[in-house]
């Protein structure tokens, strides 16, 4: 965590993700990037069906990308932590969403995703109540962990800022590709690693290079944020890396101390 420019900035090195207390626990890189993956995919699918502002779904998974950063997903479940930061961020955006809803359209998607008939949860099912705890514990783990104070920039407005015709005049299709881009960029460390600026430079040259459309580069138009060519390449081998992986899944890590 840092400080830039007077205002406050989680962002790590790499040699701490690469260090992470998960790994300290004997979960592999390749377990680790897929947990993420999943995490952040199921948030966002039970974000679009709790009808979430896309801010508040990106909220919740930045927060849960800067859980694990802090805490092992041996100790942590992926599910409970995506949960609980789903309903963190719906608080924070200011956009509440109760939390048997939460549980409720979690378990949706859970048994959607395992091709399973879609049944709703009961409050009288003891499954509602172990994840009500689970989730609740989550949580204020979660906010320890960050002190009481949750801050979090999204880089989305800054992308249309730069692709506006006042700037670099990009193209309609350019900066829906940045966008498409920079939500998926939620899914991998990026939003840990690097800074909105870089993040949202990044996904603008990745969206250019897919799409075959120039942009300025006498001078290059990134070095406004005093960036460098590496730490743009960076971040988008951390997106393109994403898109070489299988569909995500969850992977039966976590240690249940309970029973």
């Amino acid at each position: 965590m840092s400080r830039k420019r007077g205002r406050f900035s989680f962002v790590v090195p790499a040699e701490y993700v690469d260090d992470s207390e998960s790994r300290r626990d004997g979960v592999s890189n390749d377990d680790e990037v897929m947990l993420r993956v999943y995490g952040c995919e199921i948030i966002q699918q039970a974000g679009q069906l709790l009808r979430l502002p896309q801010q508040a779904c990106a909220t919740a998974q930045v927060i849960f990308q800067r859980f694990y950063i802090k805490r092992s997903f041996v100790d942590f479940k992926v599910e409970f932590s995506a949960m609980a930061a789903t309903w963190l961020a719906s608080k924070l955006e200011e956009t509440p969403r109760a939390l048997r809803w939460i549980l409720q359209v979690f378990h949706r998607v859970d048994r959607r995703r395992n091709g399973l008939p879609l049944a709703p949860l009961e409050y009288h099912d003891p499954l509602f109540s172990n994840w009500r705890t689970n989730v609740t514990v989550t949580e204020r783990y979660m906010l320890r962990e960050f002190g009481f104070s949750i801050k979090v920039e999204h880089p989305h407005k800054l992308v249309l800022v730069l692709l506006s015709p006042q700037v670099l005049n990009a193209s309609h299709e350019l900066t829906q590709e940045a966008w498409n881009l920079l939500n998926d960029s939620l899914r991998t460390t990026a939003c840990v690693r690097f800074n909105p600026e870089t993040v949202a430079c990044a996904m603008i040259l990745l969206a250019a290079r897919r799409l075959g459309e120039p942009l300025p580069e006498s001078p290059p138009w990134w070095e406004m944020f005093d960036l460098s060519p590496a730490q743009l390449e960076e971040c988008i081998g951390l997106v393109n890396h994403l898109y070489t992986l299988p569909r995500a899944h969850s992977i039966p890590v976590w240690k249940d101390l309970s029973d």
